[in-house]
């Protein structure tokens, strides 16, 4: 007989939001405490592969999420002249690969909760566990009383802190730079994601719903490095010149504002990722980097799952040890392909990359059957 009736959800980002819809659905009363004051994600694009699609039809929003994205058919990667060497079909499965913008799917997902479920403003301070009950401190003075507790507040997790007395997240050696237009590349191939591959940089572009273009750089670059005192945009125009055109043209076409940085980092998979009555989920639980575009789909797999086990077991402890389980080996494996994958990209000397560019061309299956599998999961 399930005894859990309240869930107490800190961050309200992808993963928050899913679980919050999943655990709605399956009879609970989830409400999310965010520190944000307005529920809103930032402009940069995510593909939704058939793993993460498959949650959103069991969800009930696949539809809602069509309308909005754009249909993704085939993976490139290229020299950074544009010289293909693998090039990918991801349409395979029963279910569609979606190009979205962020802001659409976090919108597509709370939308479909009672906006009372989120609470905006509030920011997780710690946590206190008495038998059965967890009670939730926020640094404006509010406690909030829950069956359990589940901390989706992104990679410098605050419940992980306070559950594990965590290190800070690893950073990998890579800065990134994110962008949206609405400007459409000559040379842009309909349903492809399309992806670059020089000495010490990458650039990768696809298309969204609504006509917009989504592309994203990387470099390898000194922890914390600031932005060039020509701006953004100049900057990766001079980084970028000699690139295949489609890369050049994007970078022009992006407003300064609609270019946004971050450094990327991840952390070594470690257990446990729950105690009694409180657990962590996507990147509070397993950061990783944005090489495999899985963040947001594993996340979303996480949200049905913890939902799932929780309908299945009278007792959280029991519920969030089976989730732990069901989910560890699989986010461990995507973490650890996700930092091999980063490291083709941090590659310097010009041997090194016409081998690695070699490699590809002739890994191509192997890659592939890769993409596959990971795709295939469903959770």
């Amino acid at each position: 007989m399930q005894t859990v009736k309240k869930i107490i959800i800190v961050g309200g980002g992808i993963g928050g939001a899913a679980s919050a819809l999943a655990l709605h659905q399956a009879g609970f009363e989830p409400v999310v405490y965010e520190r944000a004051p307005h529920l809103r994600e930032v402009g940069a694009g995510i593909a939704l592969w058939a793993n993460a699609t498959h949650i959103l039809k069991n969800l009930g929003v696949l539809s809602d999420a069509l309308e909005v994205g754009c249909l993704t058919t085939n993976y490139q990667f290229n020299s950074q002249s544009g010289r293909e060497l693998v090039n990918i079909p991801v349409d395979g499965f029963e279910l569609p690969v979606i190009g979205i913008h962020r802001a659409e799917l976090h919108q597509l997902l709370w939308r479909n909760v009672e906006r009372e479920k989120f609470v905006l403003g509030q920011t997780f301070k710690r946590f206190e566990q008495e038998g059965k009950t967890v009670w939730a401190h926020f640094t404006s003075g509010l406690t909030i009383k829950g069956d359990a507790l589940i901390g989706a507040d992104g990679l410098r997790s605050r419940v992980r802190t306070v559950l594990k007395g965590d290190q800070p997240p690893v950073y990998r050696n890579f800065k990134t730079w994110r962008g949206l237009t609405d400007y459409v590349p000559s040379r842009y191939r309909p349903g492809y994601i399309q992806e670059f591959l020089g000495r010490g940089k990458g650039f990768g572009f696809m298309k969204l719903g609504k006509g917009q273009m989504y592309w994203y750089a990387a470099a390898t670059a000194p922890e914390a490095h600031p932005d060039a005192p020509v701006g953004r945009k100049k900057e990766l125009e001079t980084m970028f010149q000699d690139w295949f055109t489609s890369v050049l043209e994007l970078i022009t076409a992006t407003d300064e504002t609609n270019i946004l940085t971050t450094d990327l980092y991840d952390r070594v998979p470690s257990r446990p990722w729950s105690q009694q009555n409180i657990t962590l989920l996507g990147d509070a639980a397993h950061p990783m980097l944005p090489t495999l575009g899985q963040g947001a789909c594993t996340a979303l797999e996480d949200a049905f799952v913890v939902a799932q086990c929780l309908k299945e077991q009278a007792d959280p402890k029991a519920a969030f040890q089976q989730y732990e389980s069901l989910r560890f080996s699989r986010t461990k494996l995507i973490v650890e392909q996700s930092l091999q994958s980063g490291k083709m990209g941090d590659l310097h000397h010009p041997f090194s990359v016409a081998l690695r560019n070699t490699l590809l061309k002739l890994m191509g299956s192997t890659i592939s059957n890769s993409f596959k599998s990971l795709q295939a999961y469903r959770a």
